[in-house]
């Protein structure tokens, strides 16, 4: 189940494979070419030129391997772990048409539930997911799929516990979406319901792994800035190997929320 995470992670990014890719061949041509004409300051570009295509791609396939594989980080069972789910929980995932993460966690479930909240809008989103599986693609009674907006979650207010995003948030190219999505879970969480969010920050191991479009990941204060000002406490924050950090947030009760509105400490 894990390798169809990762497949479905390099699908997603397949122009940077492909890119990277052909770059290593284009360099190697031109190396060649210019060997038989004797340019050889042109084959020592060439040669920089491959070396560097060569080790942004290894990087990438690391840094895919070691989130999503069998034995690397799996940033939706740190998020189980970290909310201290039991398998009795019911729990609402906000997907982005992956459907591969929540499937891997129901094997941890009994009697709980997880109920996936497809919220895929290509208008809105920045990449569009690999090929979408069916809307019911197992038949487990500890999964239901339905299909939502961000403006208006299918559920009432302060009905749910527990509320998983695992790297939902950043796919979303307009900061005000993502504002809109927070503020939709808060109203359905109950008073101290928790919501287990991850994401990738910008840190050293992303500037080995994407070089300079490592600026376009926002740091690690961005997504805490963007949890508090919803009207979320962080409860617990964790960073894996520098390529995800996941937190536990919770909603605060009426009593902390107007001590958050006058900016107490308790």
């Amino acid at each position: 189940m894990e390798k169809g995470v990762v497949s479905q992670h390099i699908l997603a990014q397949w122009p940077r494979y492909a890119f990277l890719y052909g770059g290593m061949i284009v360099a190697l041509l031109a190396m060649g070419f210019s060997a038989t004409r004797g340019w050889f300051s042109f084959v020592l570009l060439g040669l920089v030129a491959f070396l560097l295509c060569a080790f942004f791609l290894v990087m990438n396939l690391w840094a895919v391997v070691k989130i999503y594989g069998r034995n690397g980080i799996r940033p939706h069972h740190v998020l189980f772990d970290l909310g201290r789910i039991q398998s009795h929980d019911e729990i609402v995932y906000i997907d982005l048409g992956r459907r591969q993460q929540p499937i891997s966690l129901s094997r941890r479930l009994t009697t709980g539930h997880i109920t996936v909240v497809d919220v895929y809008n290509p208008q809105w989103i920045t990449q569009k997911p690999p090929t979408r599986q069916p809307s019911q693609p197992a038949d487990d009674p500890r999964l239901t799929w339905i299909d939502g907006d961000i403006h208006l979650l299918p559920f009432p207010d302060g009905s749910v516990t527990h509320v998983m995003l695992c790297e939902v948030l950043s796919p979303f190219w307009q900061h005000g979406d993502r504002l809109i999505l927070l503020e939709e879970i808060r109203r359905i969480l109950r008073p101290k319901g928790q919501l287990l969010l991850a994401e990738k920050c910008r840190t050293m191991n992303y500037w080995l792994v994407d070089g300079p479009a490592a600026s376009q990941i926002p740091p690690q204060t961005y997504w805490a800035e963007l949890i508090h000002k919803t009207g979320f406490r962080i409860r617990k924050e964790v960073n894996r190997d520098g390529l995800i950090t996941c937190w536990r947030v919770s909603k605060p009760t009426q009593r902390e929320a107007r001590q958050l509105a006058f900016d107490l400490d308790y």
